[in-house]
């Protein structure tokens, strides 16, 4: 048995669901597609290798039955996921459309929910098409999915996930290249489009998606290349043939196992905490997901632990008052009088004097130095001519000087 795959499986299960709320919150189904298949990946192998850890007796039937029939559908689901992360992030760099609209995110979700949720559906059921028995068992691997190797197996089992990964491929890189000719005003467009993507959740989105696809690309290719190397295709001539006997459950020592399905069953293994850890570098490490812990963190010291915590003052909101500006009283200020500044003013336009001190006379009374100085009435208004016939015309009797 080899001990450090059930350690590493088990490992990062917590891992996986540490930003499991974060997404779900988002409703993002691609990475909640991810992070559940992984989970559920790491979780069964595992188990596997731990039940049947130097022993190939079979047991727990209907966990085996189960388990082969999701894990045909996991090695669909995660790259269709990468799929639609690469797809929506290249929709978004490429600005063919500016604002995404309520009709449009409903739009994309429902072909994530067909890509991630329905096609691994509709492989698990055609692998009944290519599926010789009711399942094997390998020695330290436990339970696995029997597959008929012919040419409709690599058509339904190994072509759509290649086909997948390549697509991925393709749209990241024309993601990449959209940024790198829009990067100036990456940020704006990001804020402006109703993504509800930032700057750092796009990247992190970009390098998770990237990493992945590699990885799948190239498991991908290389169980599509085992296929012609070692073992010869099967003509499959009829149904009755191909399911002849299929109740039975095939078992494999270790001795008895070639070599290329040693090294296959062993990438497949390891592939699985690989792909977990990697995930978790790039969401469970970002700022989102470290506000996320400490609200996990204190909802268990209030609700498990029954902890009263007691916040401190620097967590309530803070405020400052503004600068108030300095009053200052009119009855402190030297006022100048209306009759004063129209004095002035006429000496300064005849060019007779200069101009004089505005200081009040100090013979002002108290009262007339708390009321503000009122200005000279108005000359009055009379009507120019009282013989006119029509609107009458008004002048203004302005004093001569």
């Amino acid at each position: 048995m080899r001990t450090e795959i059930p350690v590493l499986s088990f490992l990062v299960l917590p891992l996986l669901l540490l930003p499991l709320h974060t997404q779900w919150r988002t409703r993002n189904i691609a990475t909640l597609t991810i992070i559940l298949n992984l989970f559920f990946t790491n979780l069964i192998r595992g188990v596997n290798t731990i039940v049947w850890s130097g022993s190939v007796v079979p047991k727990l039937l209907v966990w085996c039955d189960i388990t082969t029939k999701f894990s045909i559908g996991a090695q669909v689901a995660i790259p269709a996921a990468s799929f639609c992360i690469t797809k929506h992030l290249e929709n978004i760099a490429s600005l063919r459309q500016t604002i995404e609209t309520t009709k449009d995110r409903r739009r994309r979700k429902i072909f994530e929910i067909c890509l991630c949720g329905v096609l691994p559906c509709v492989i698990m059921a055609l692998h009944y098409v290519v599926q010789g028995h009711r399942f094997d068992i390998a020695e330290d691997f436990g339970c696995i999915a029997n597959i008929y190797i012919s040419w409709p197996a690599i058509v339904v089992l190994y072509v759509p996930p290649l086909v997948l990964a390549l697509g991925s491929l393709v749209y990241a890189t024309l993601a990449f290249y959209w940024f790198m000719k829009r990067r100036n005003q990456f940020a704006e467009h990001l804020r402006s489009s109703n993504s509800g993507l930032t700057s750092s959740r796009y990247f992190r989105l970009m390098a998770m998606a990237v990493t992945e696809i590699v990885i799948e690309t190239g498991l991908a290719g290389y169980l599509f290349s085992l296929q012609f190397q070692a073992i010869y295709l099967r003509d499959w001539d009829n149904w009755a043939d191909v399911h002849s006997n299929f109740s039975r459950i095939a078992q494999f020592p270790t001795v008895l196992l070639p070599d290329y399905y040693w090294n296959r069953l062993v990438l497949n293994y390891y592939i699985g905490p690989i792909c977990a850890l990697d995930f978790f570098i790039f969401f469970g490490l970002g700022q989102e997901a470290m506000k996320e812990y400490g609200h996990m963190i204190t909802w268990l010291r209030i609700h498990v632990l029954r902890e009263k915590i007691k916040h401190s003052e620097s967590v309530l909101p803070t405020w400052s008052a503004p600068q108030r500006m300095a009053r200052v009283h009119l009855d402190d200020l030297d006022m100048v009088s209306m009759d004063e500044k129209w004095d002035t003013g006429a000496e300064d336009l005849d060019g007779s004097s200069s101009m004089q001190d505005s200081r009040p006379s100090s013979q002002h009374t108290e009262t007339d130095s708390q009321a503000p100085p009122r200005p000279k009435s108005a000359p009055p208004i009379r009507p120019a001519s009282s013989n006119l016939d029509g609107p009458r015309a008004f002048s203004l009797d302005i004093p001569r000087r």
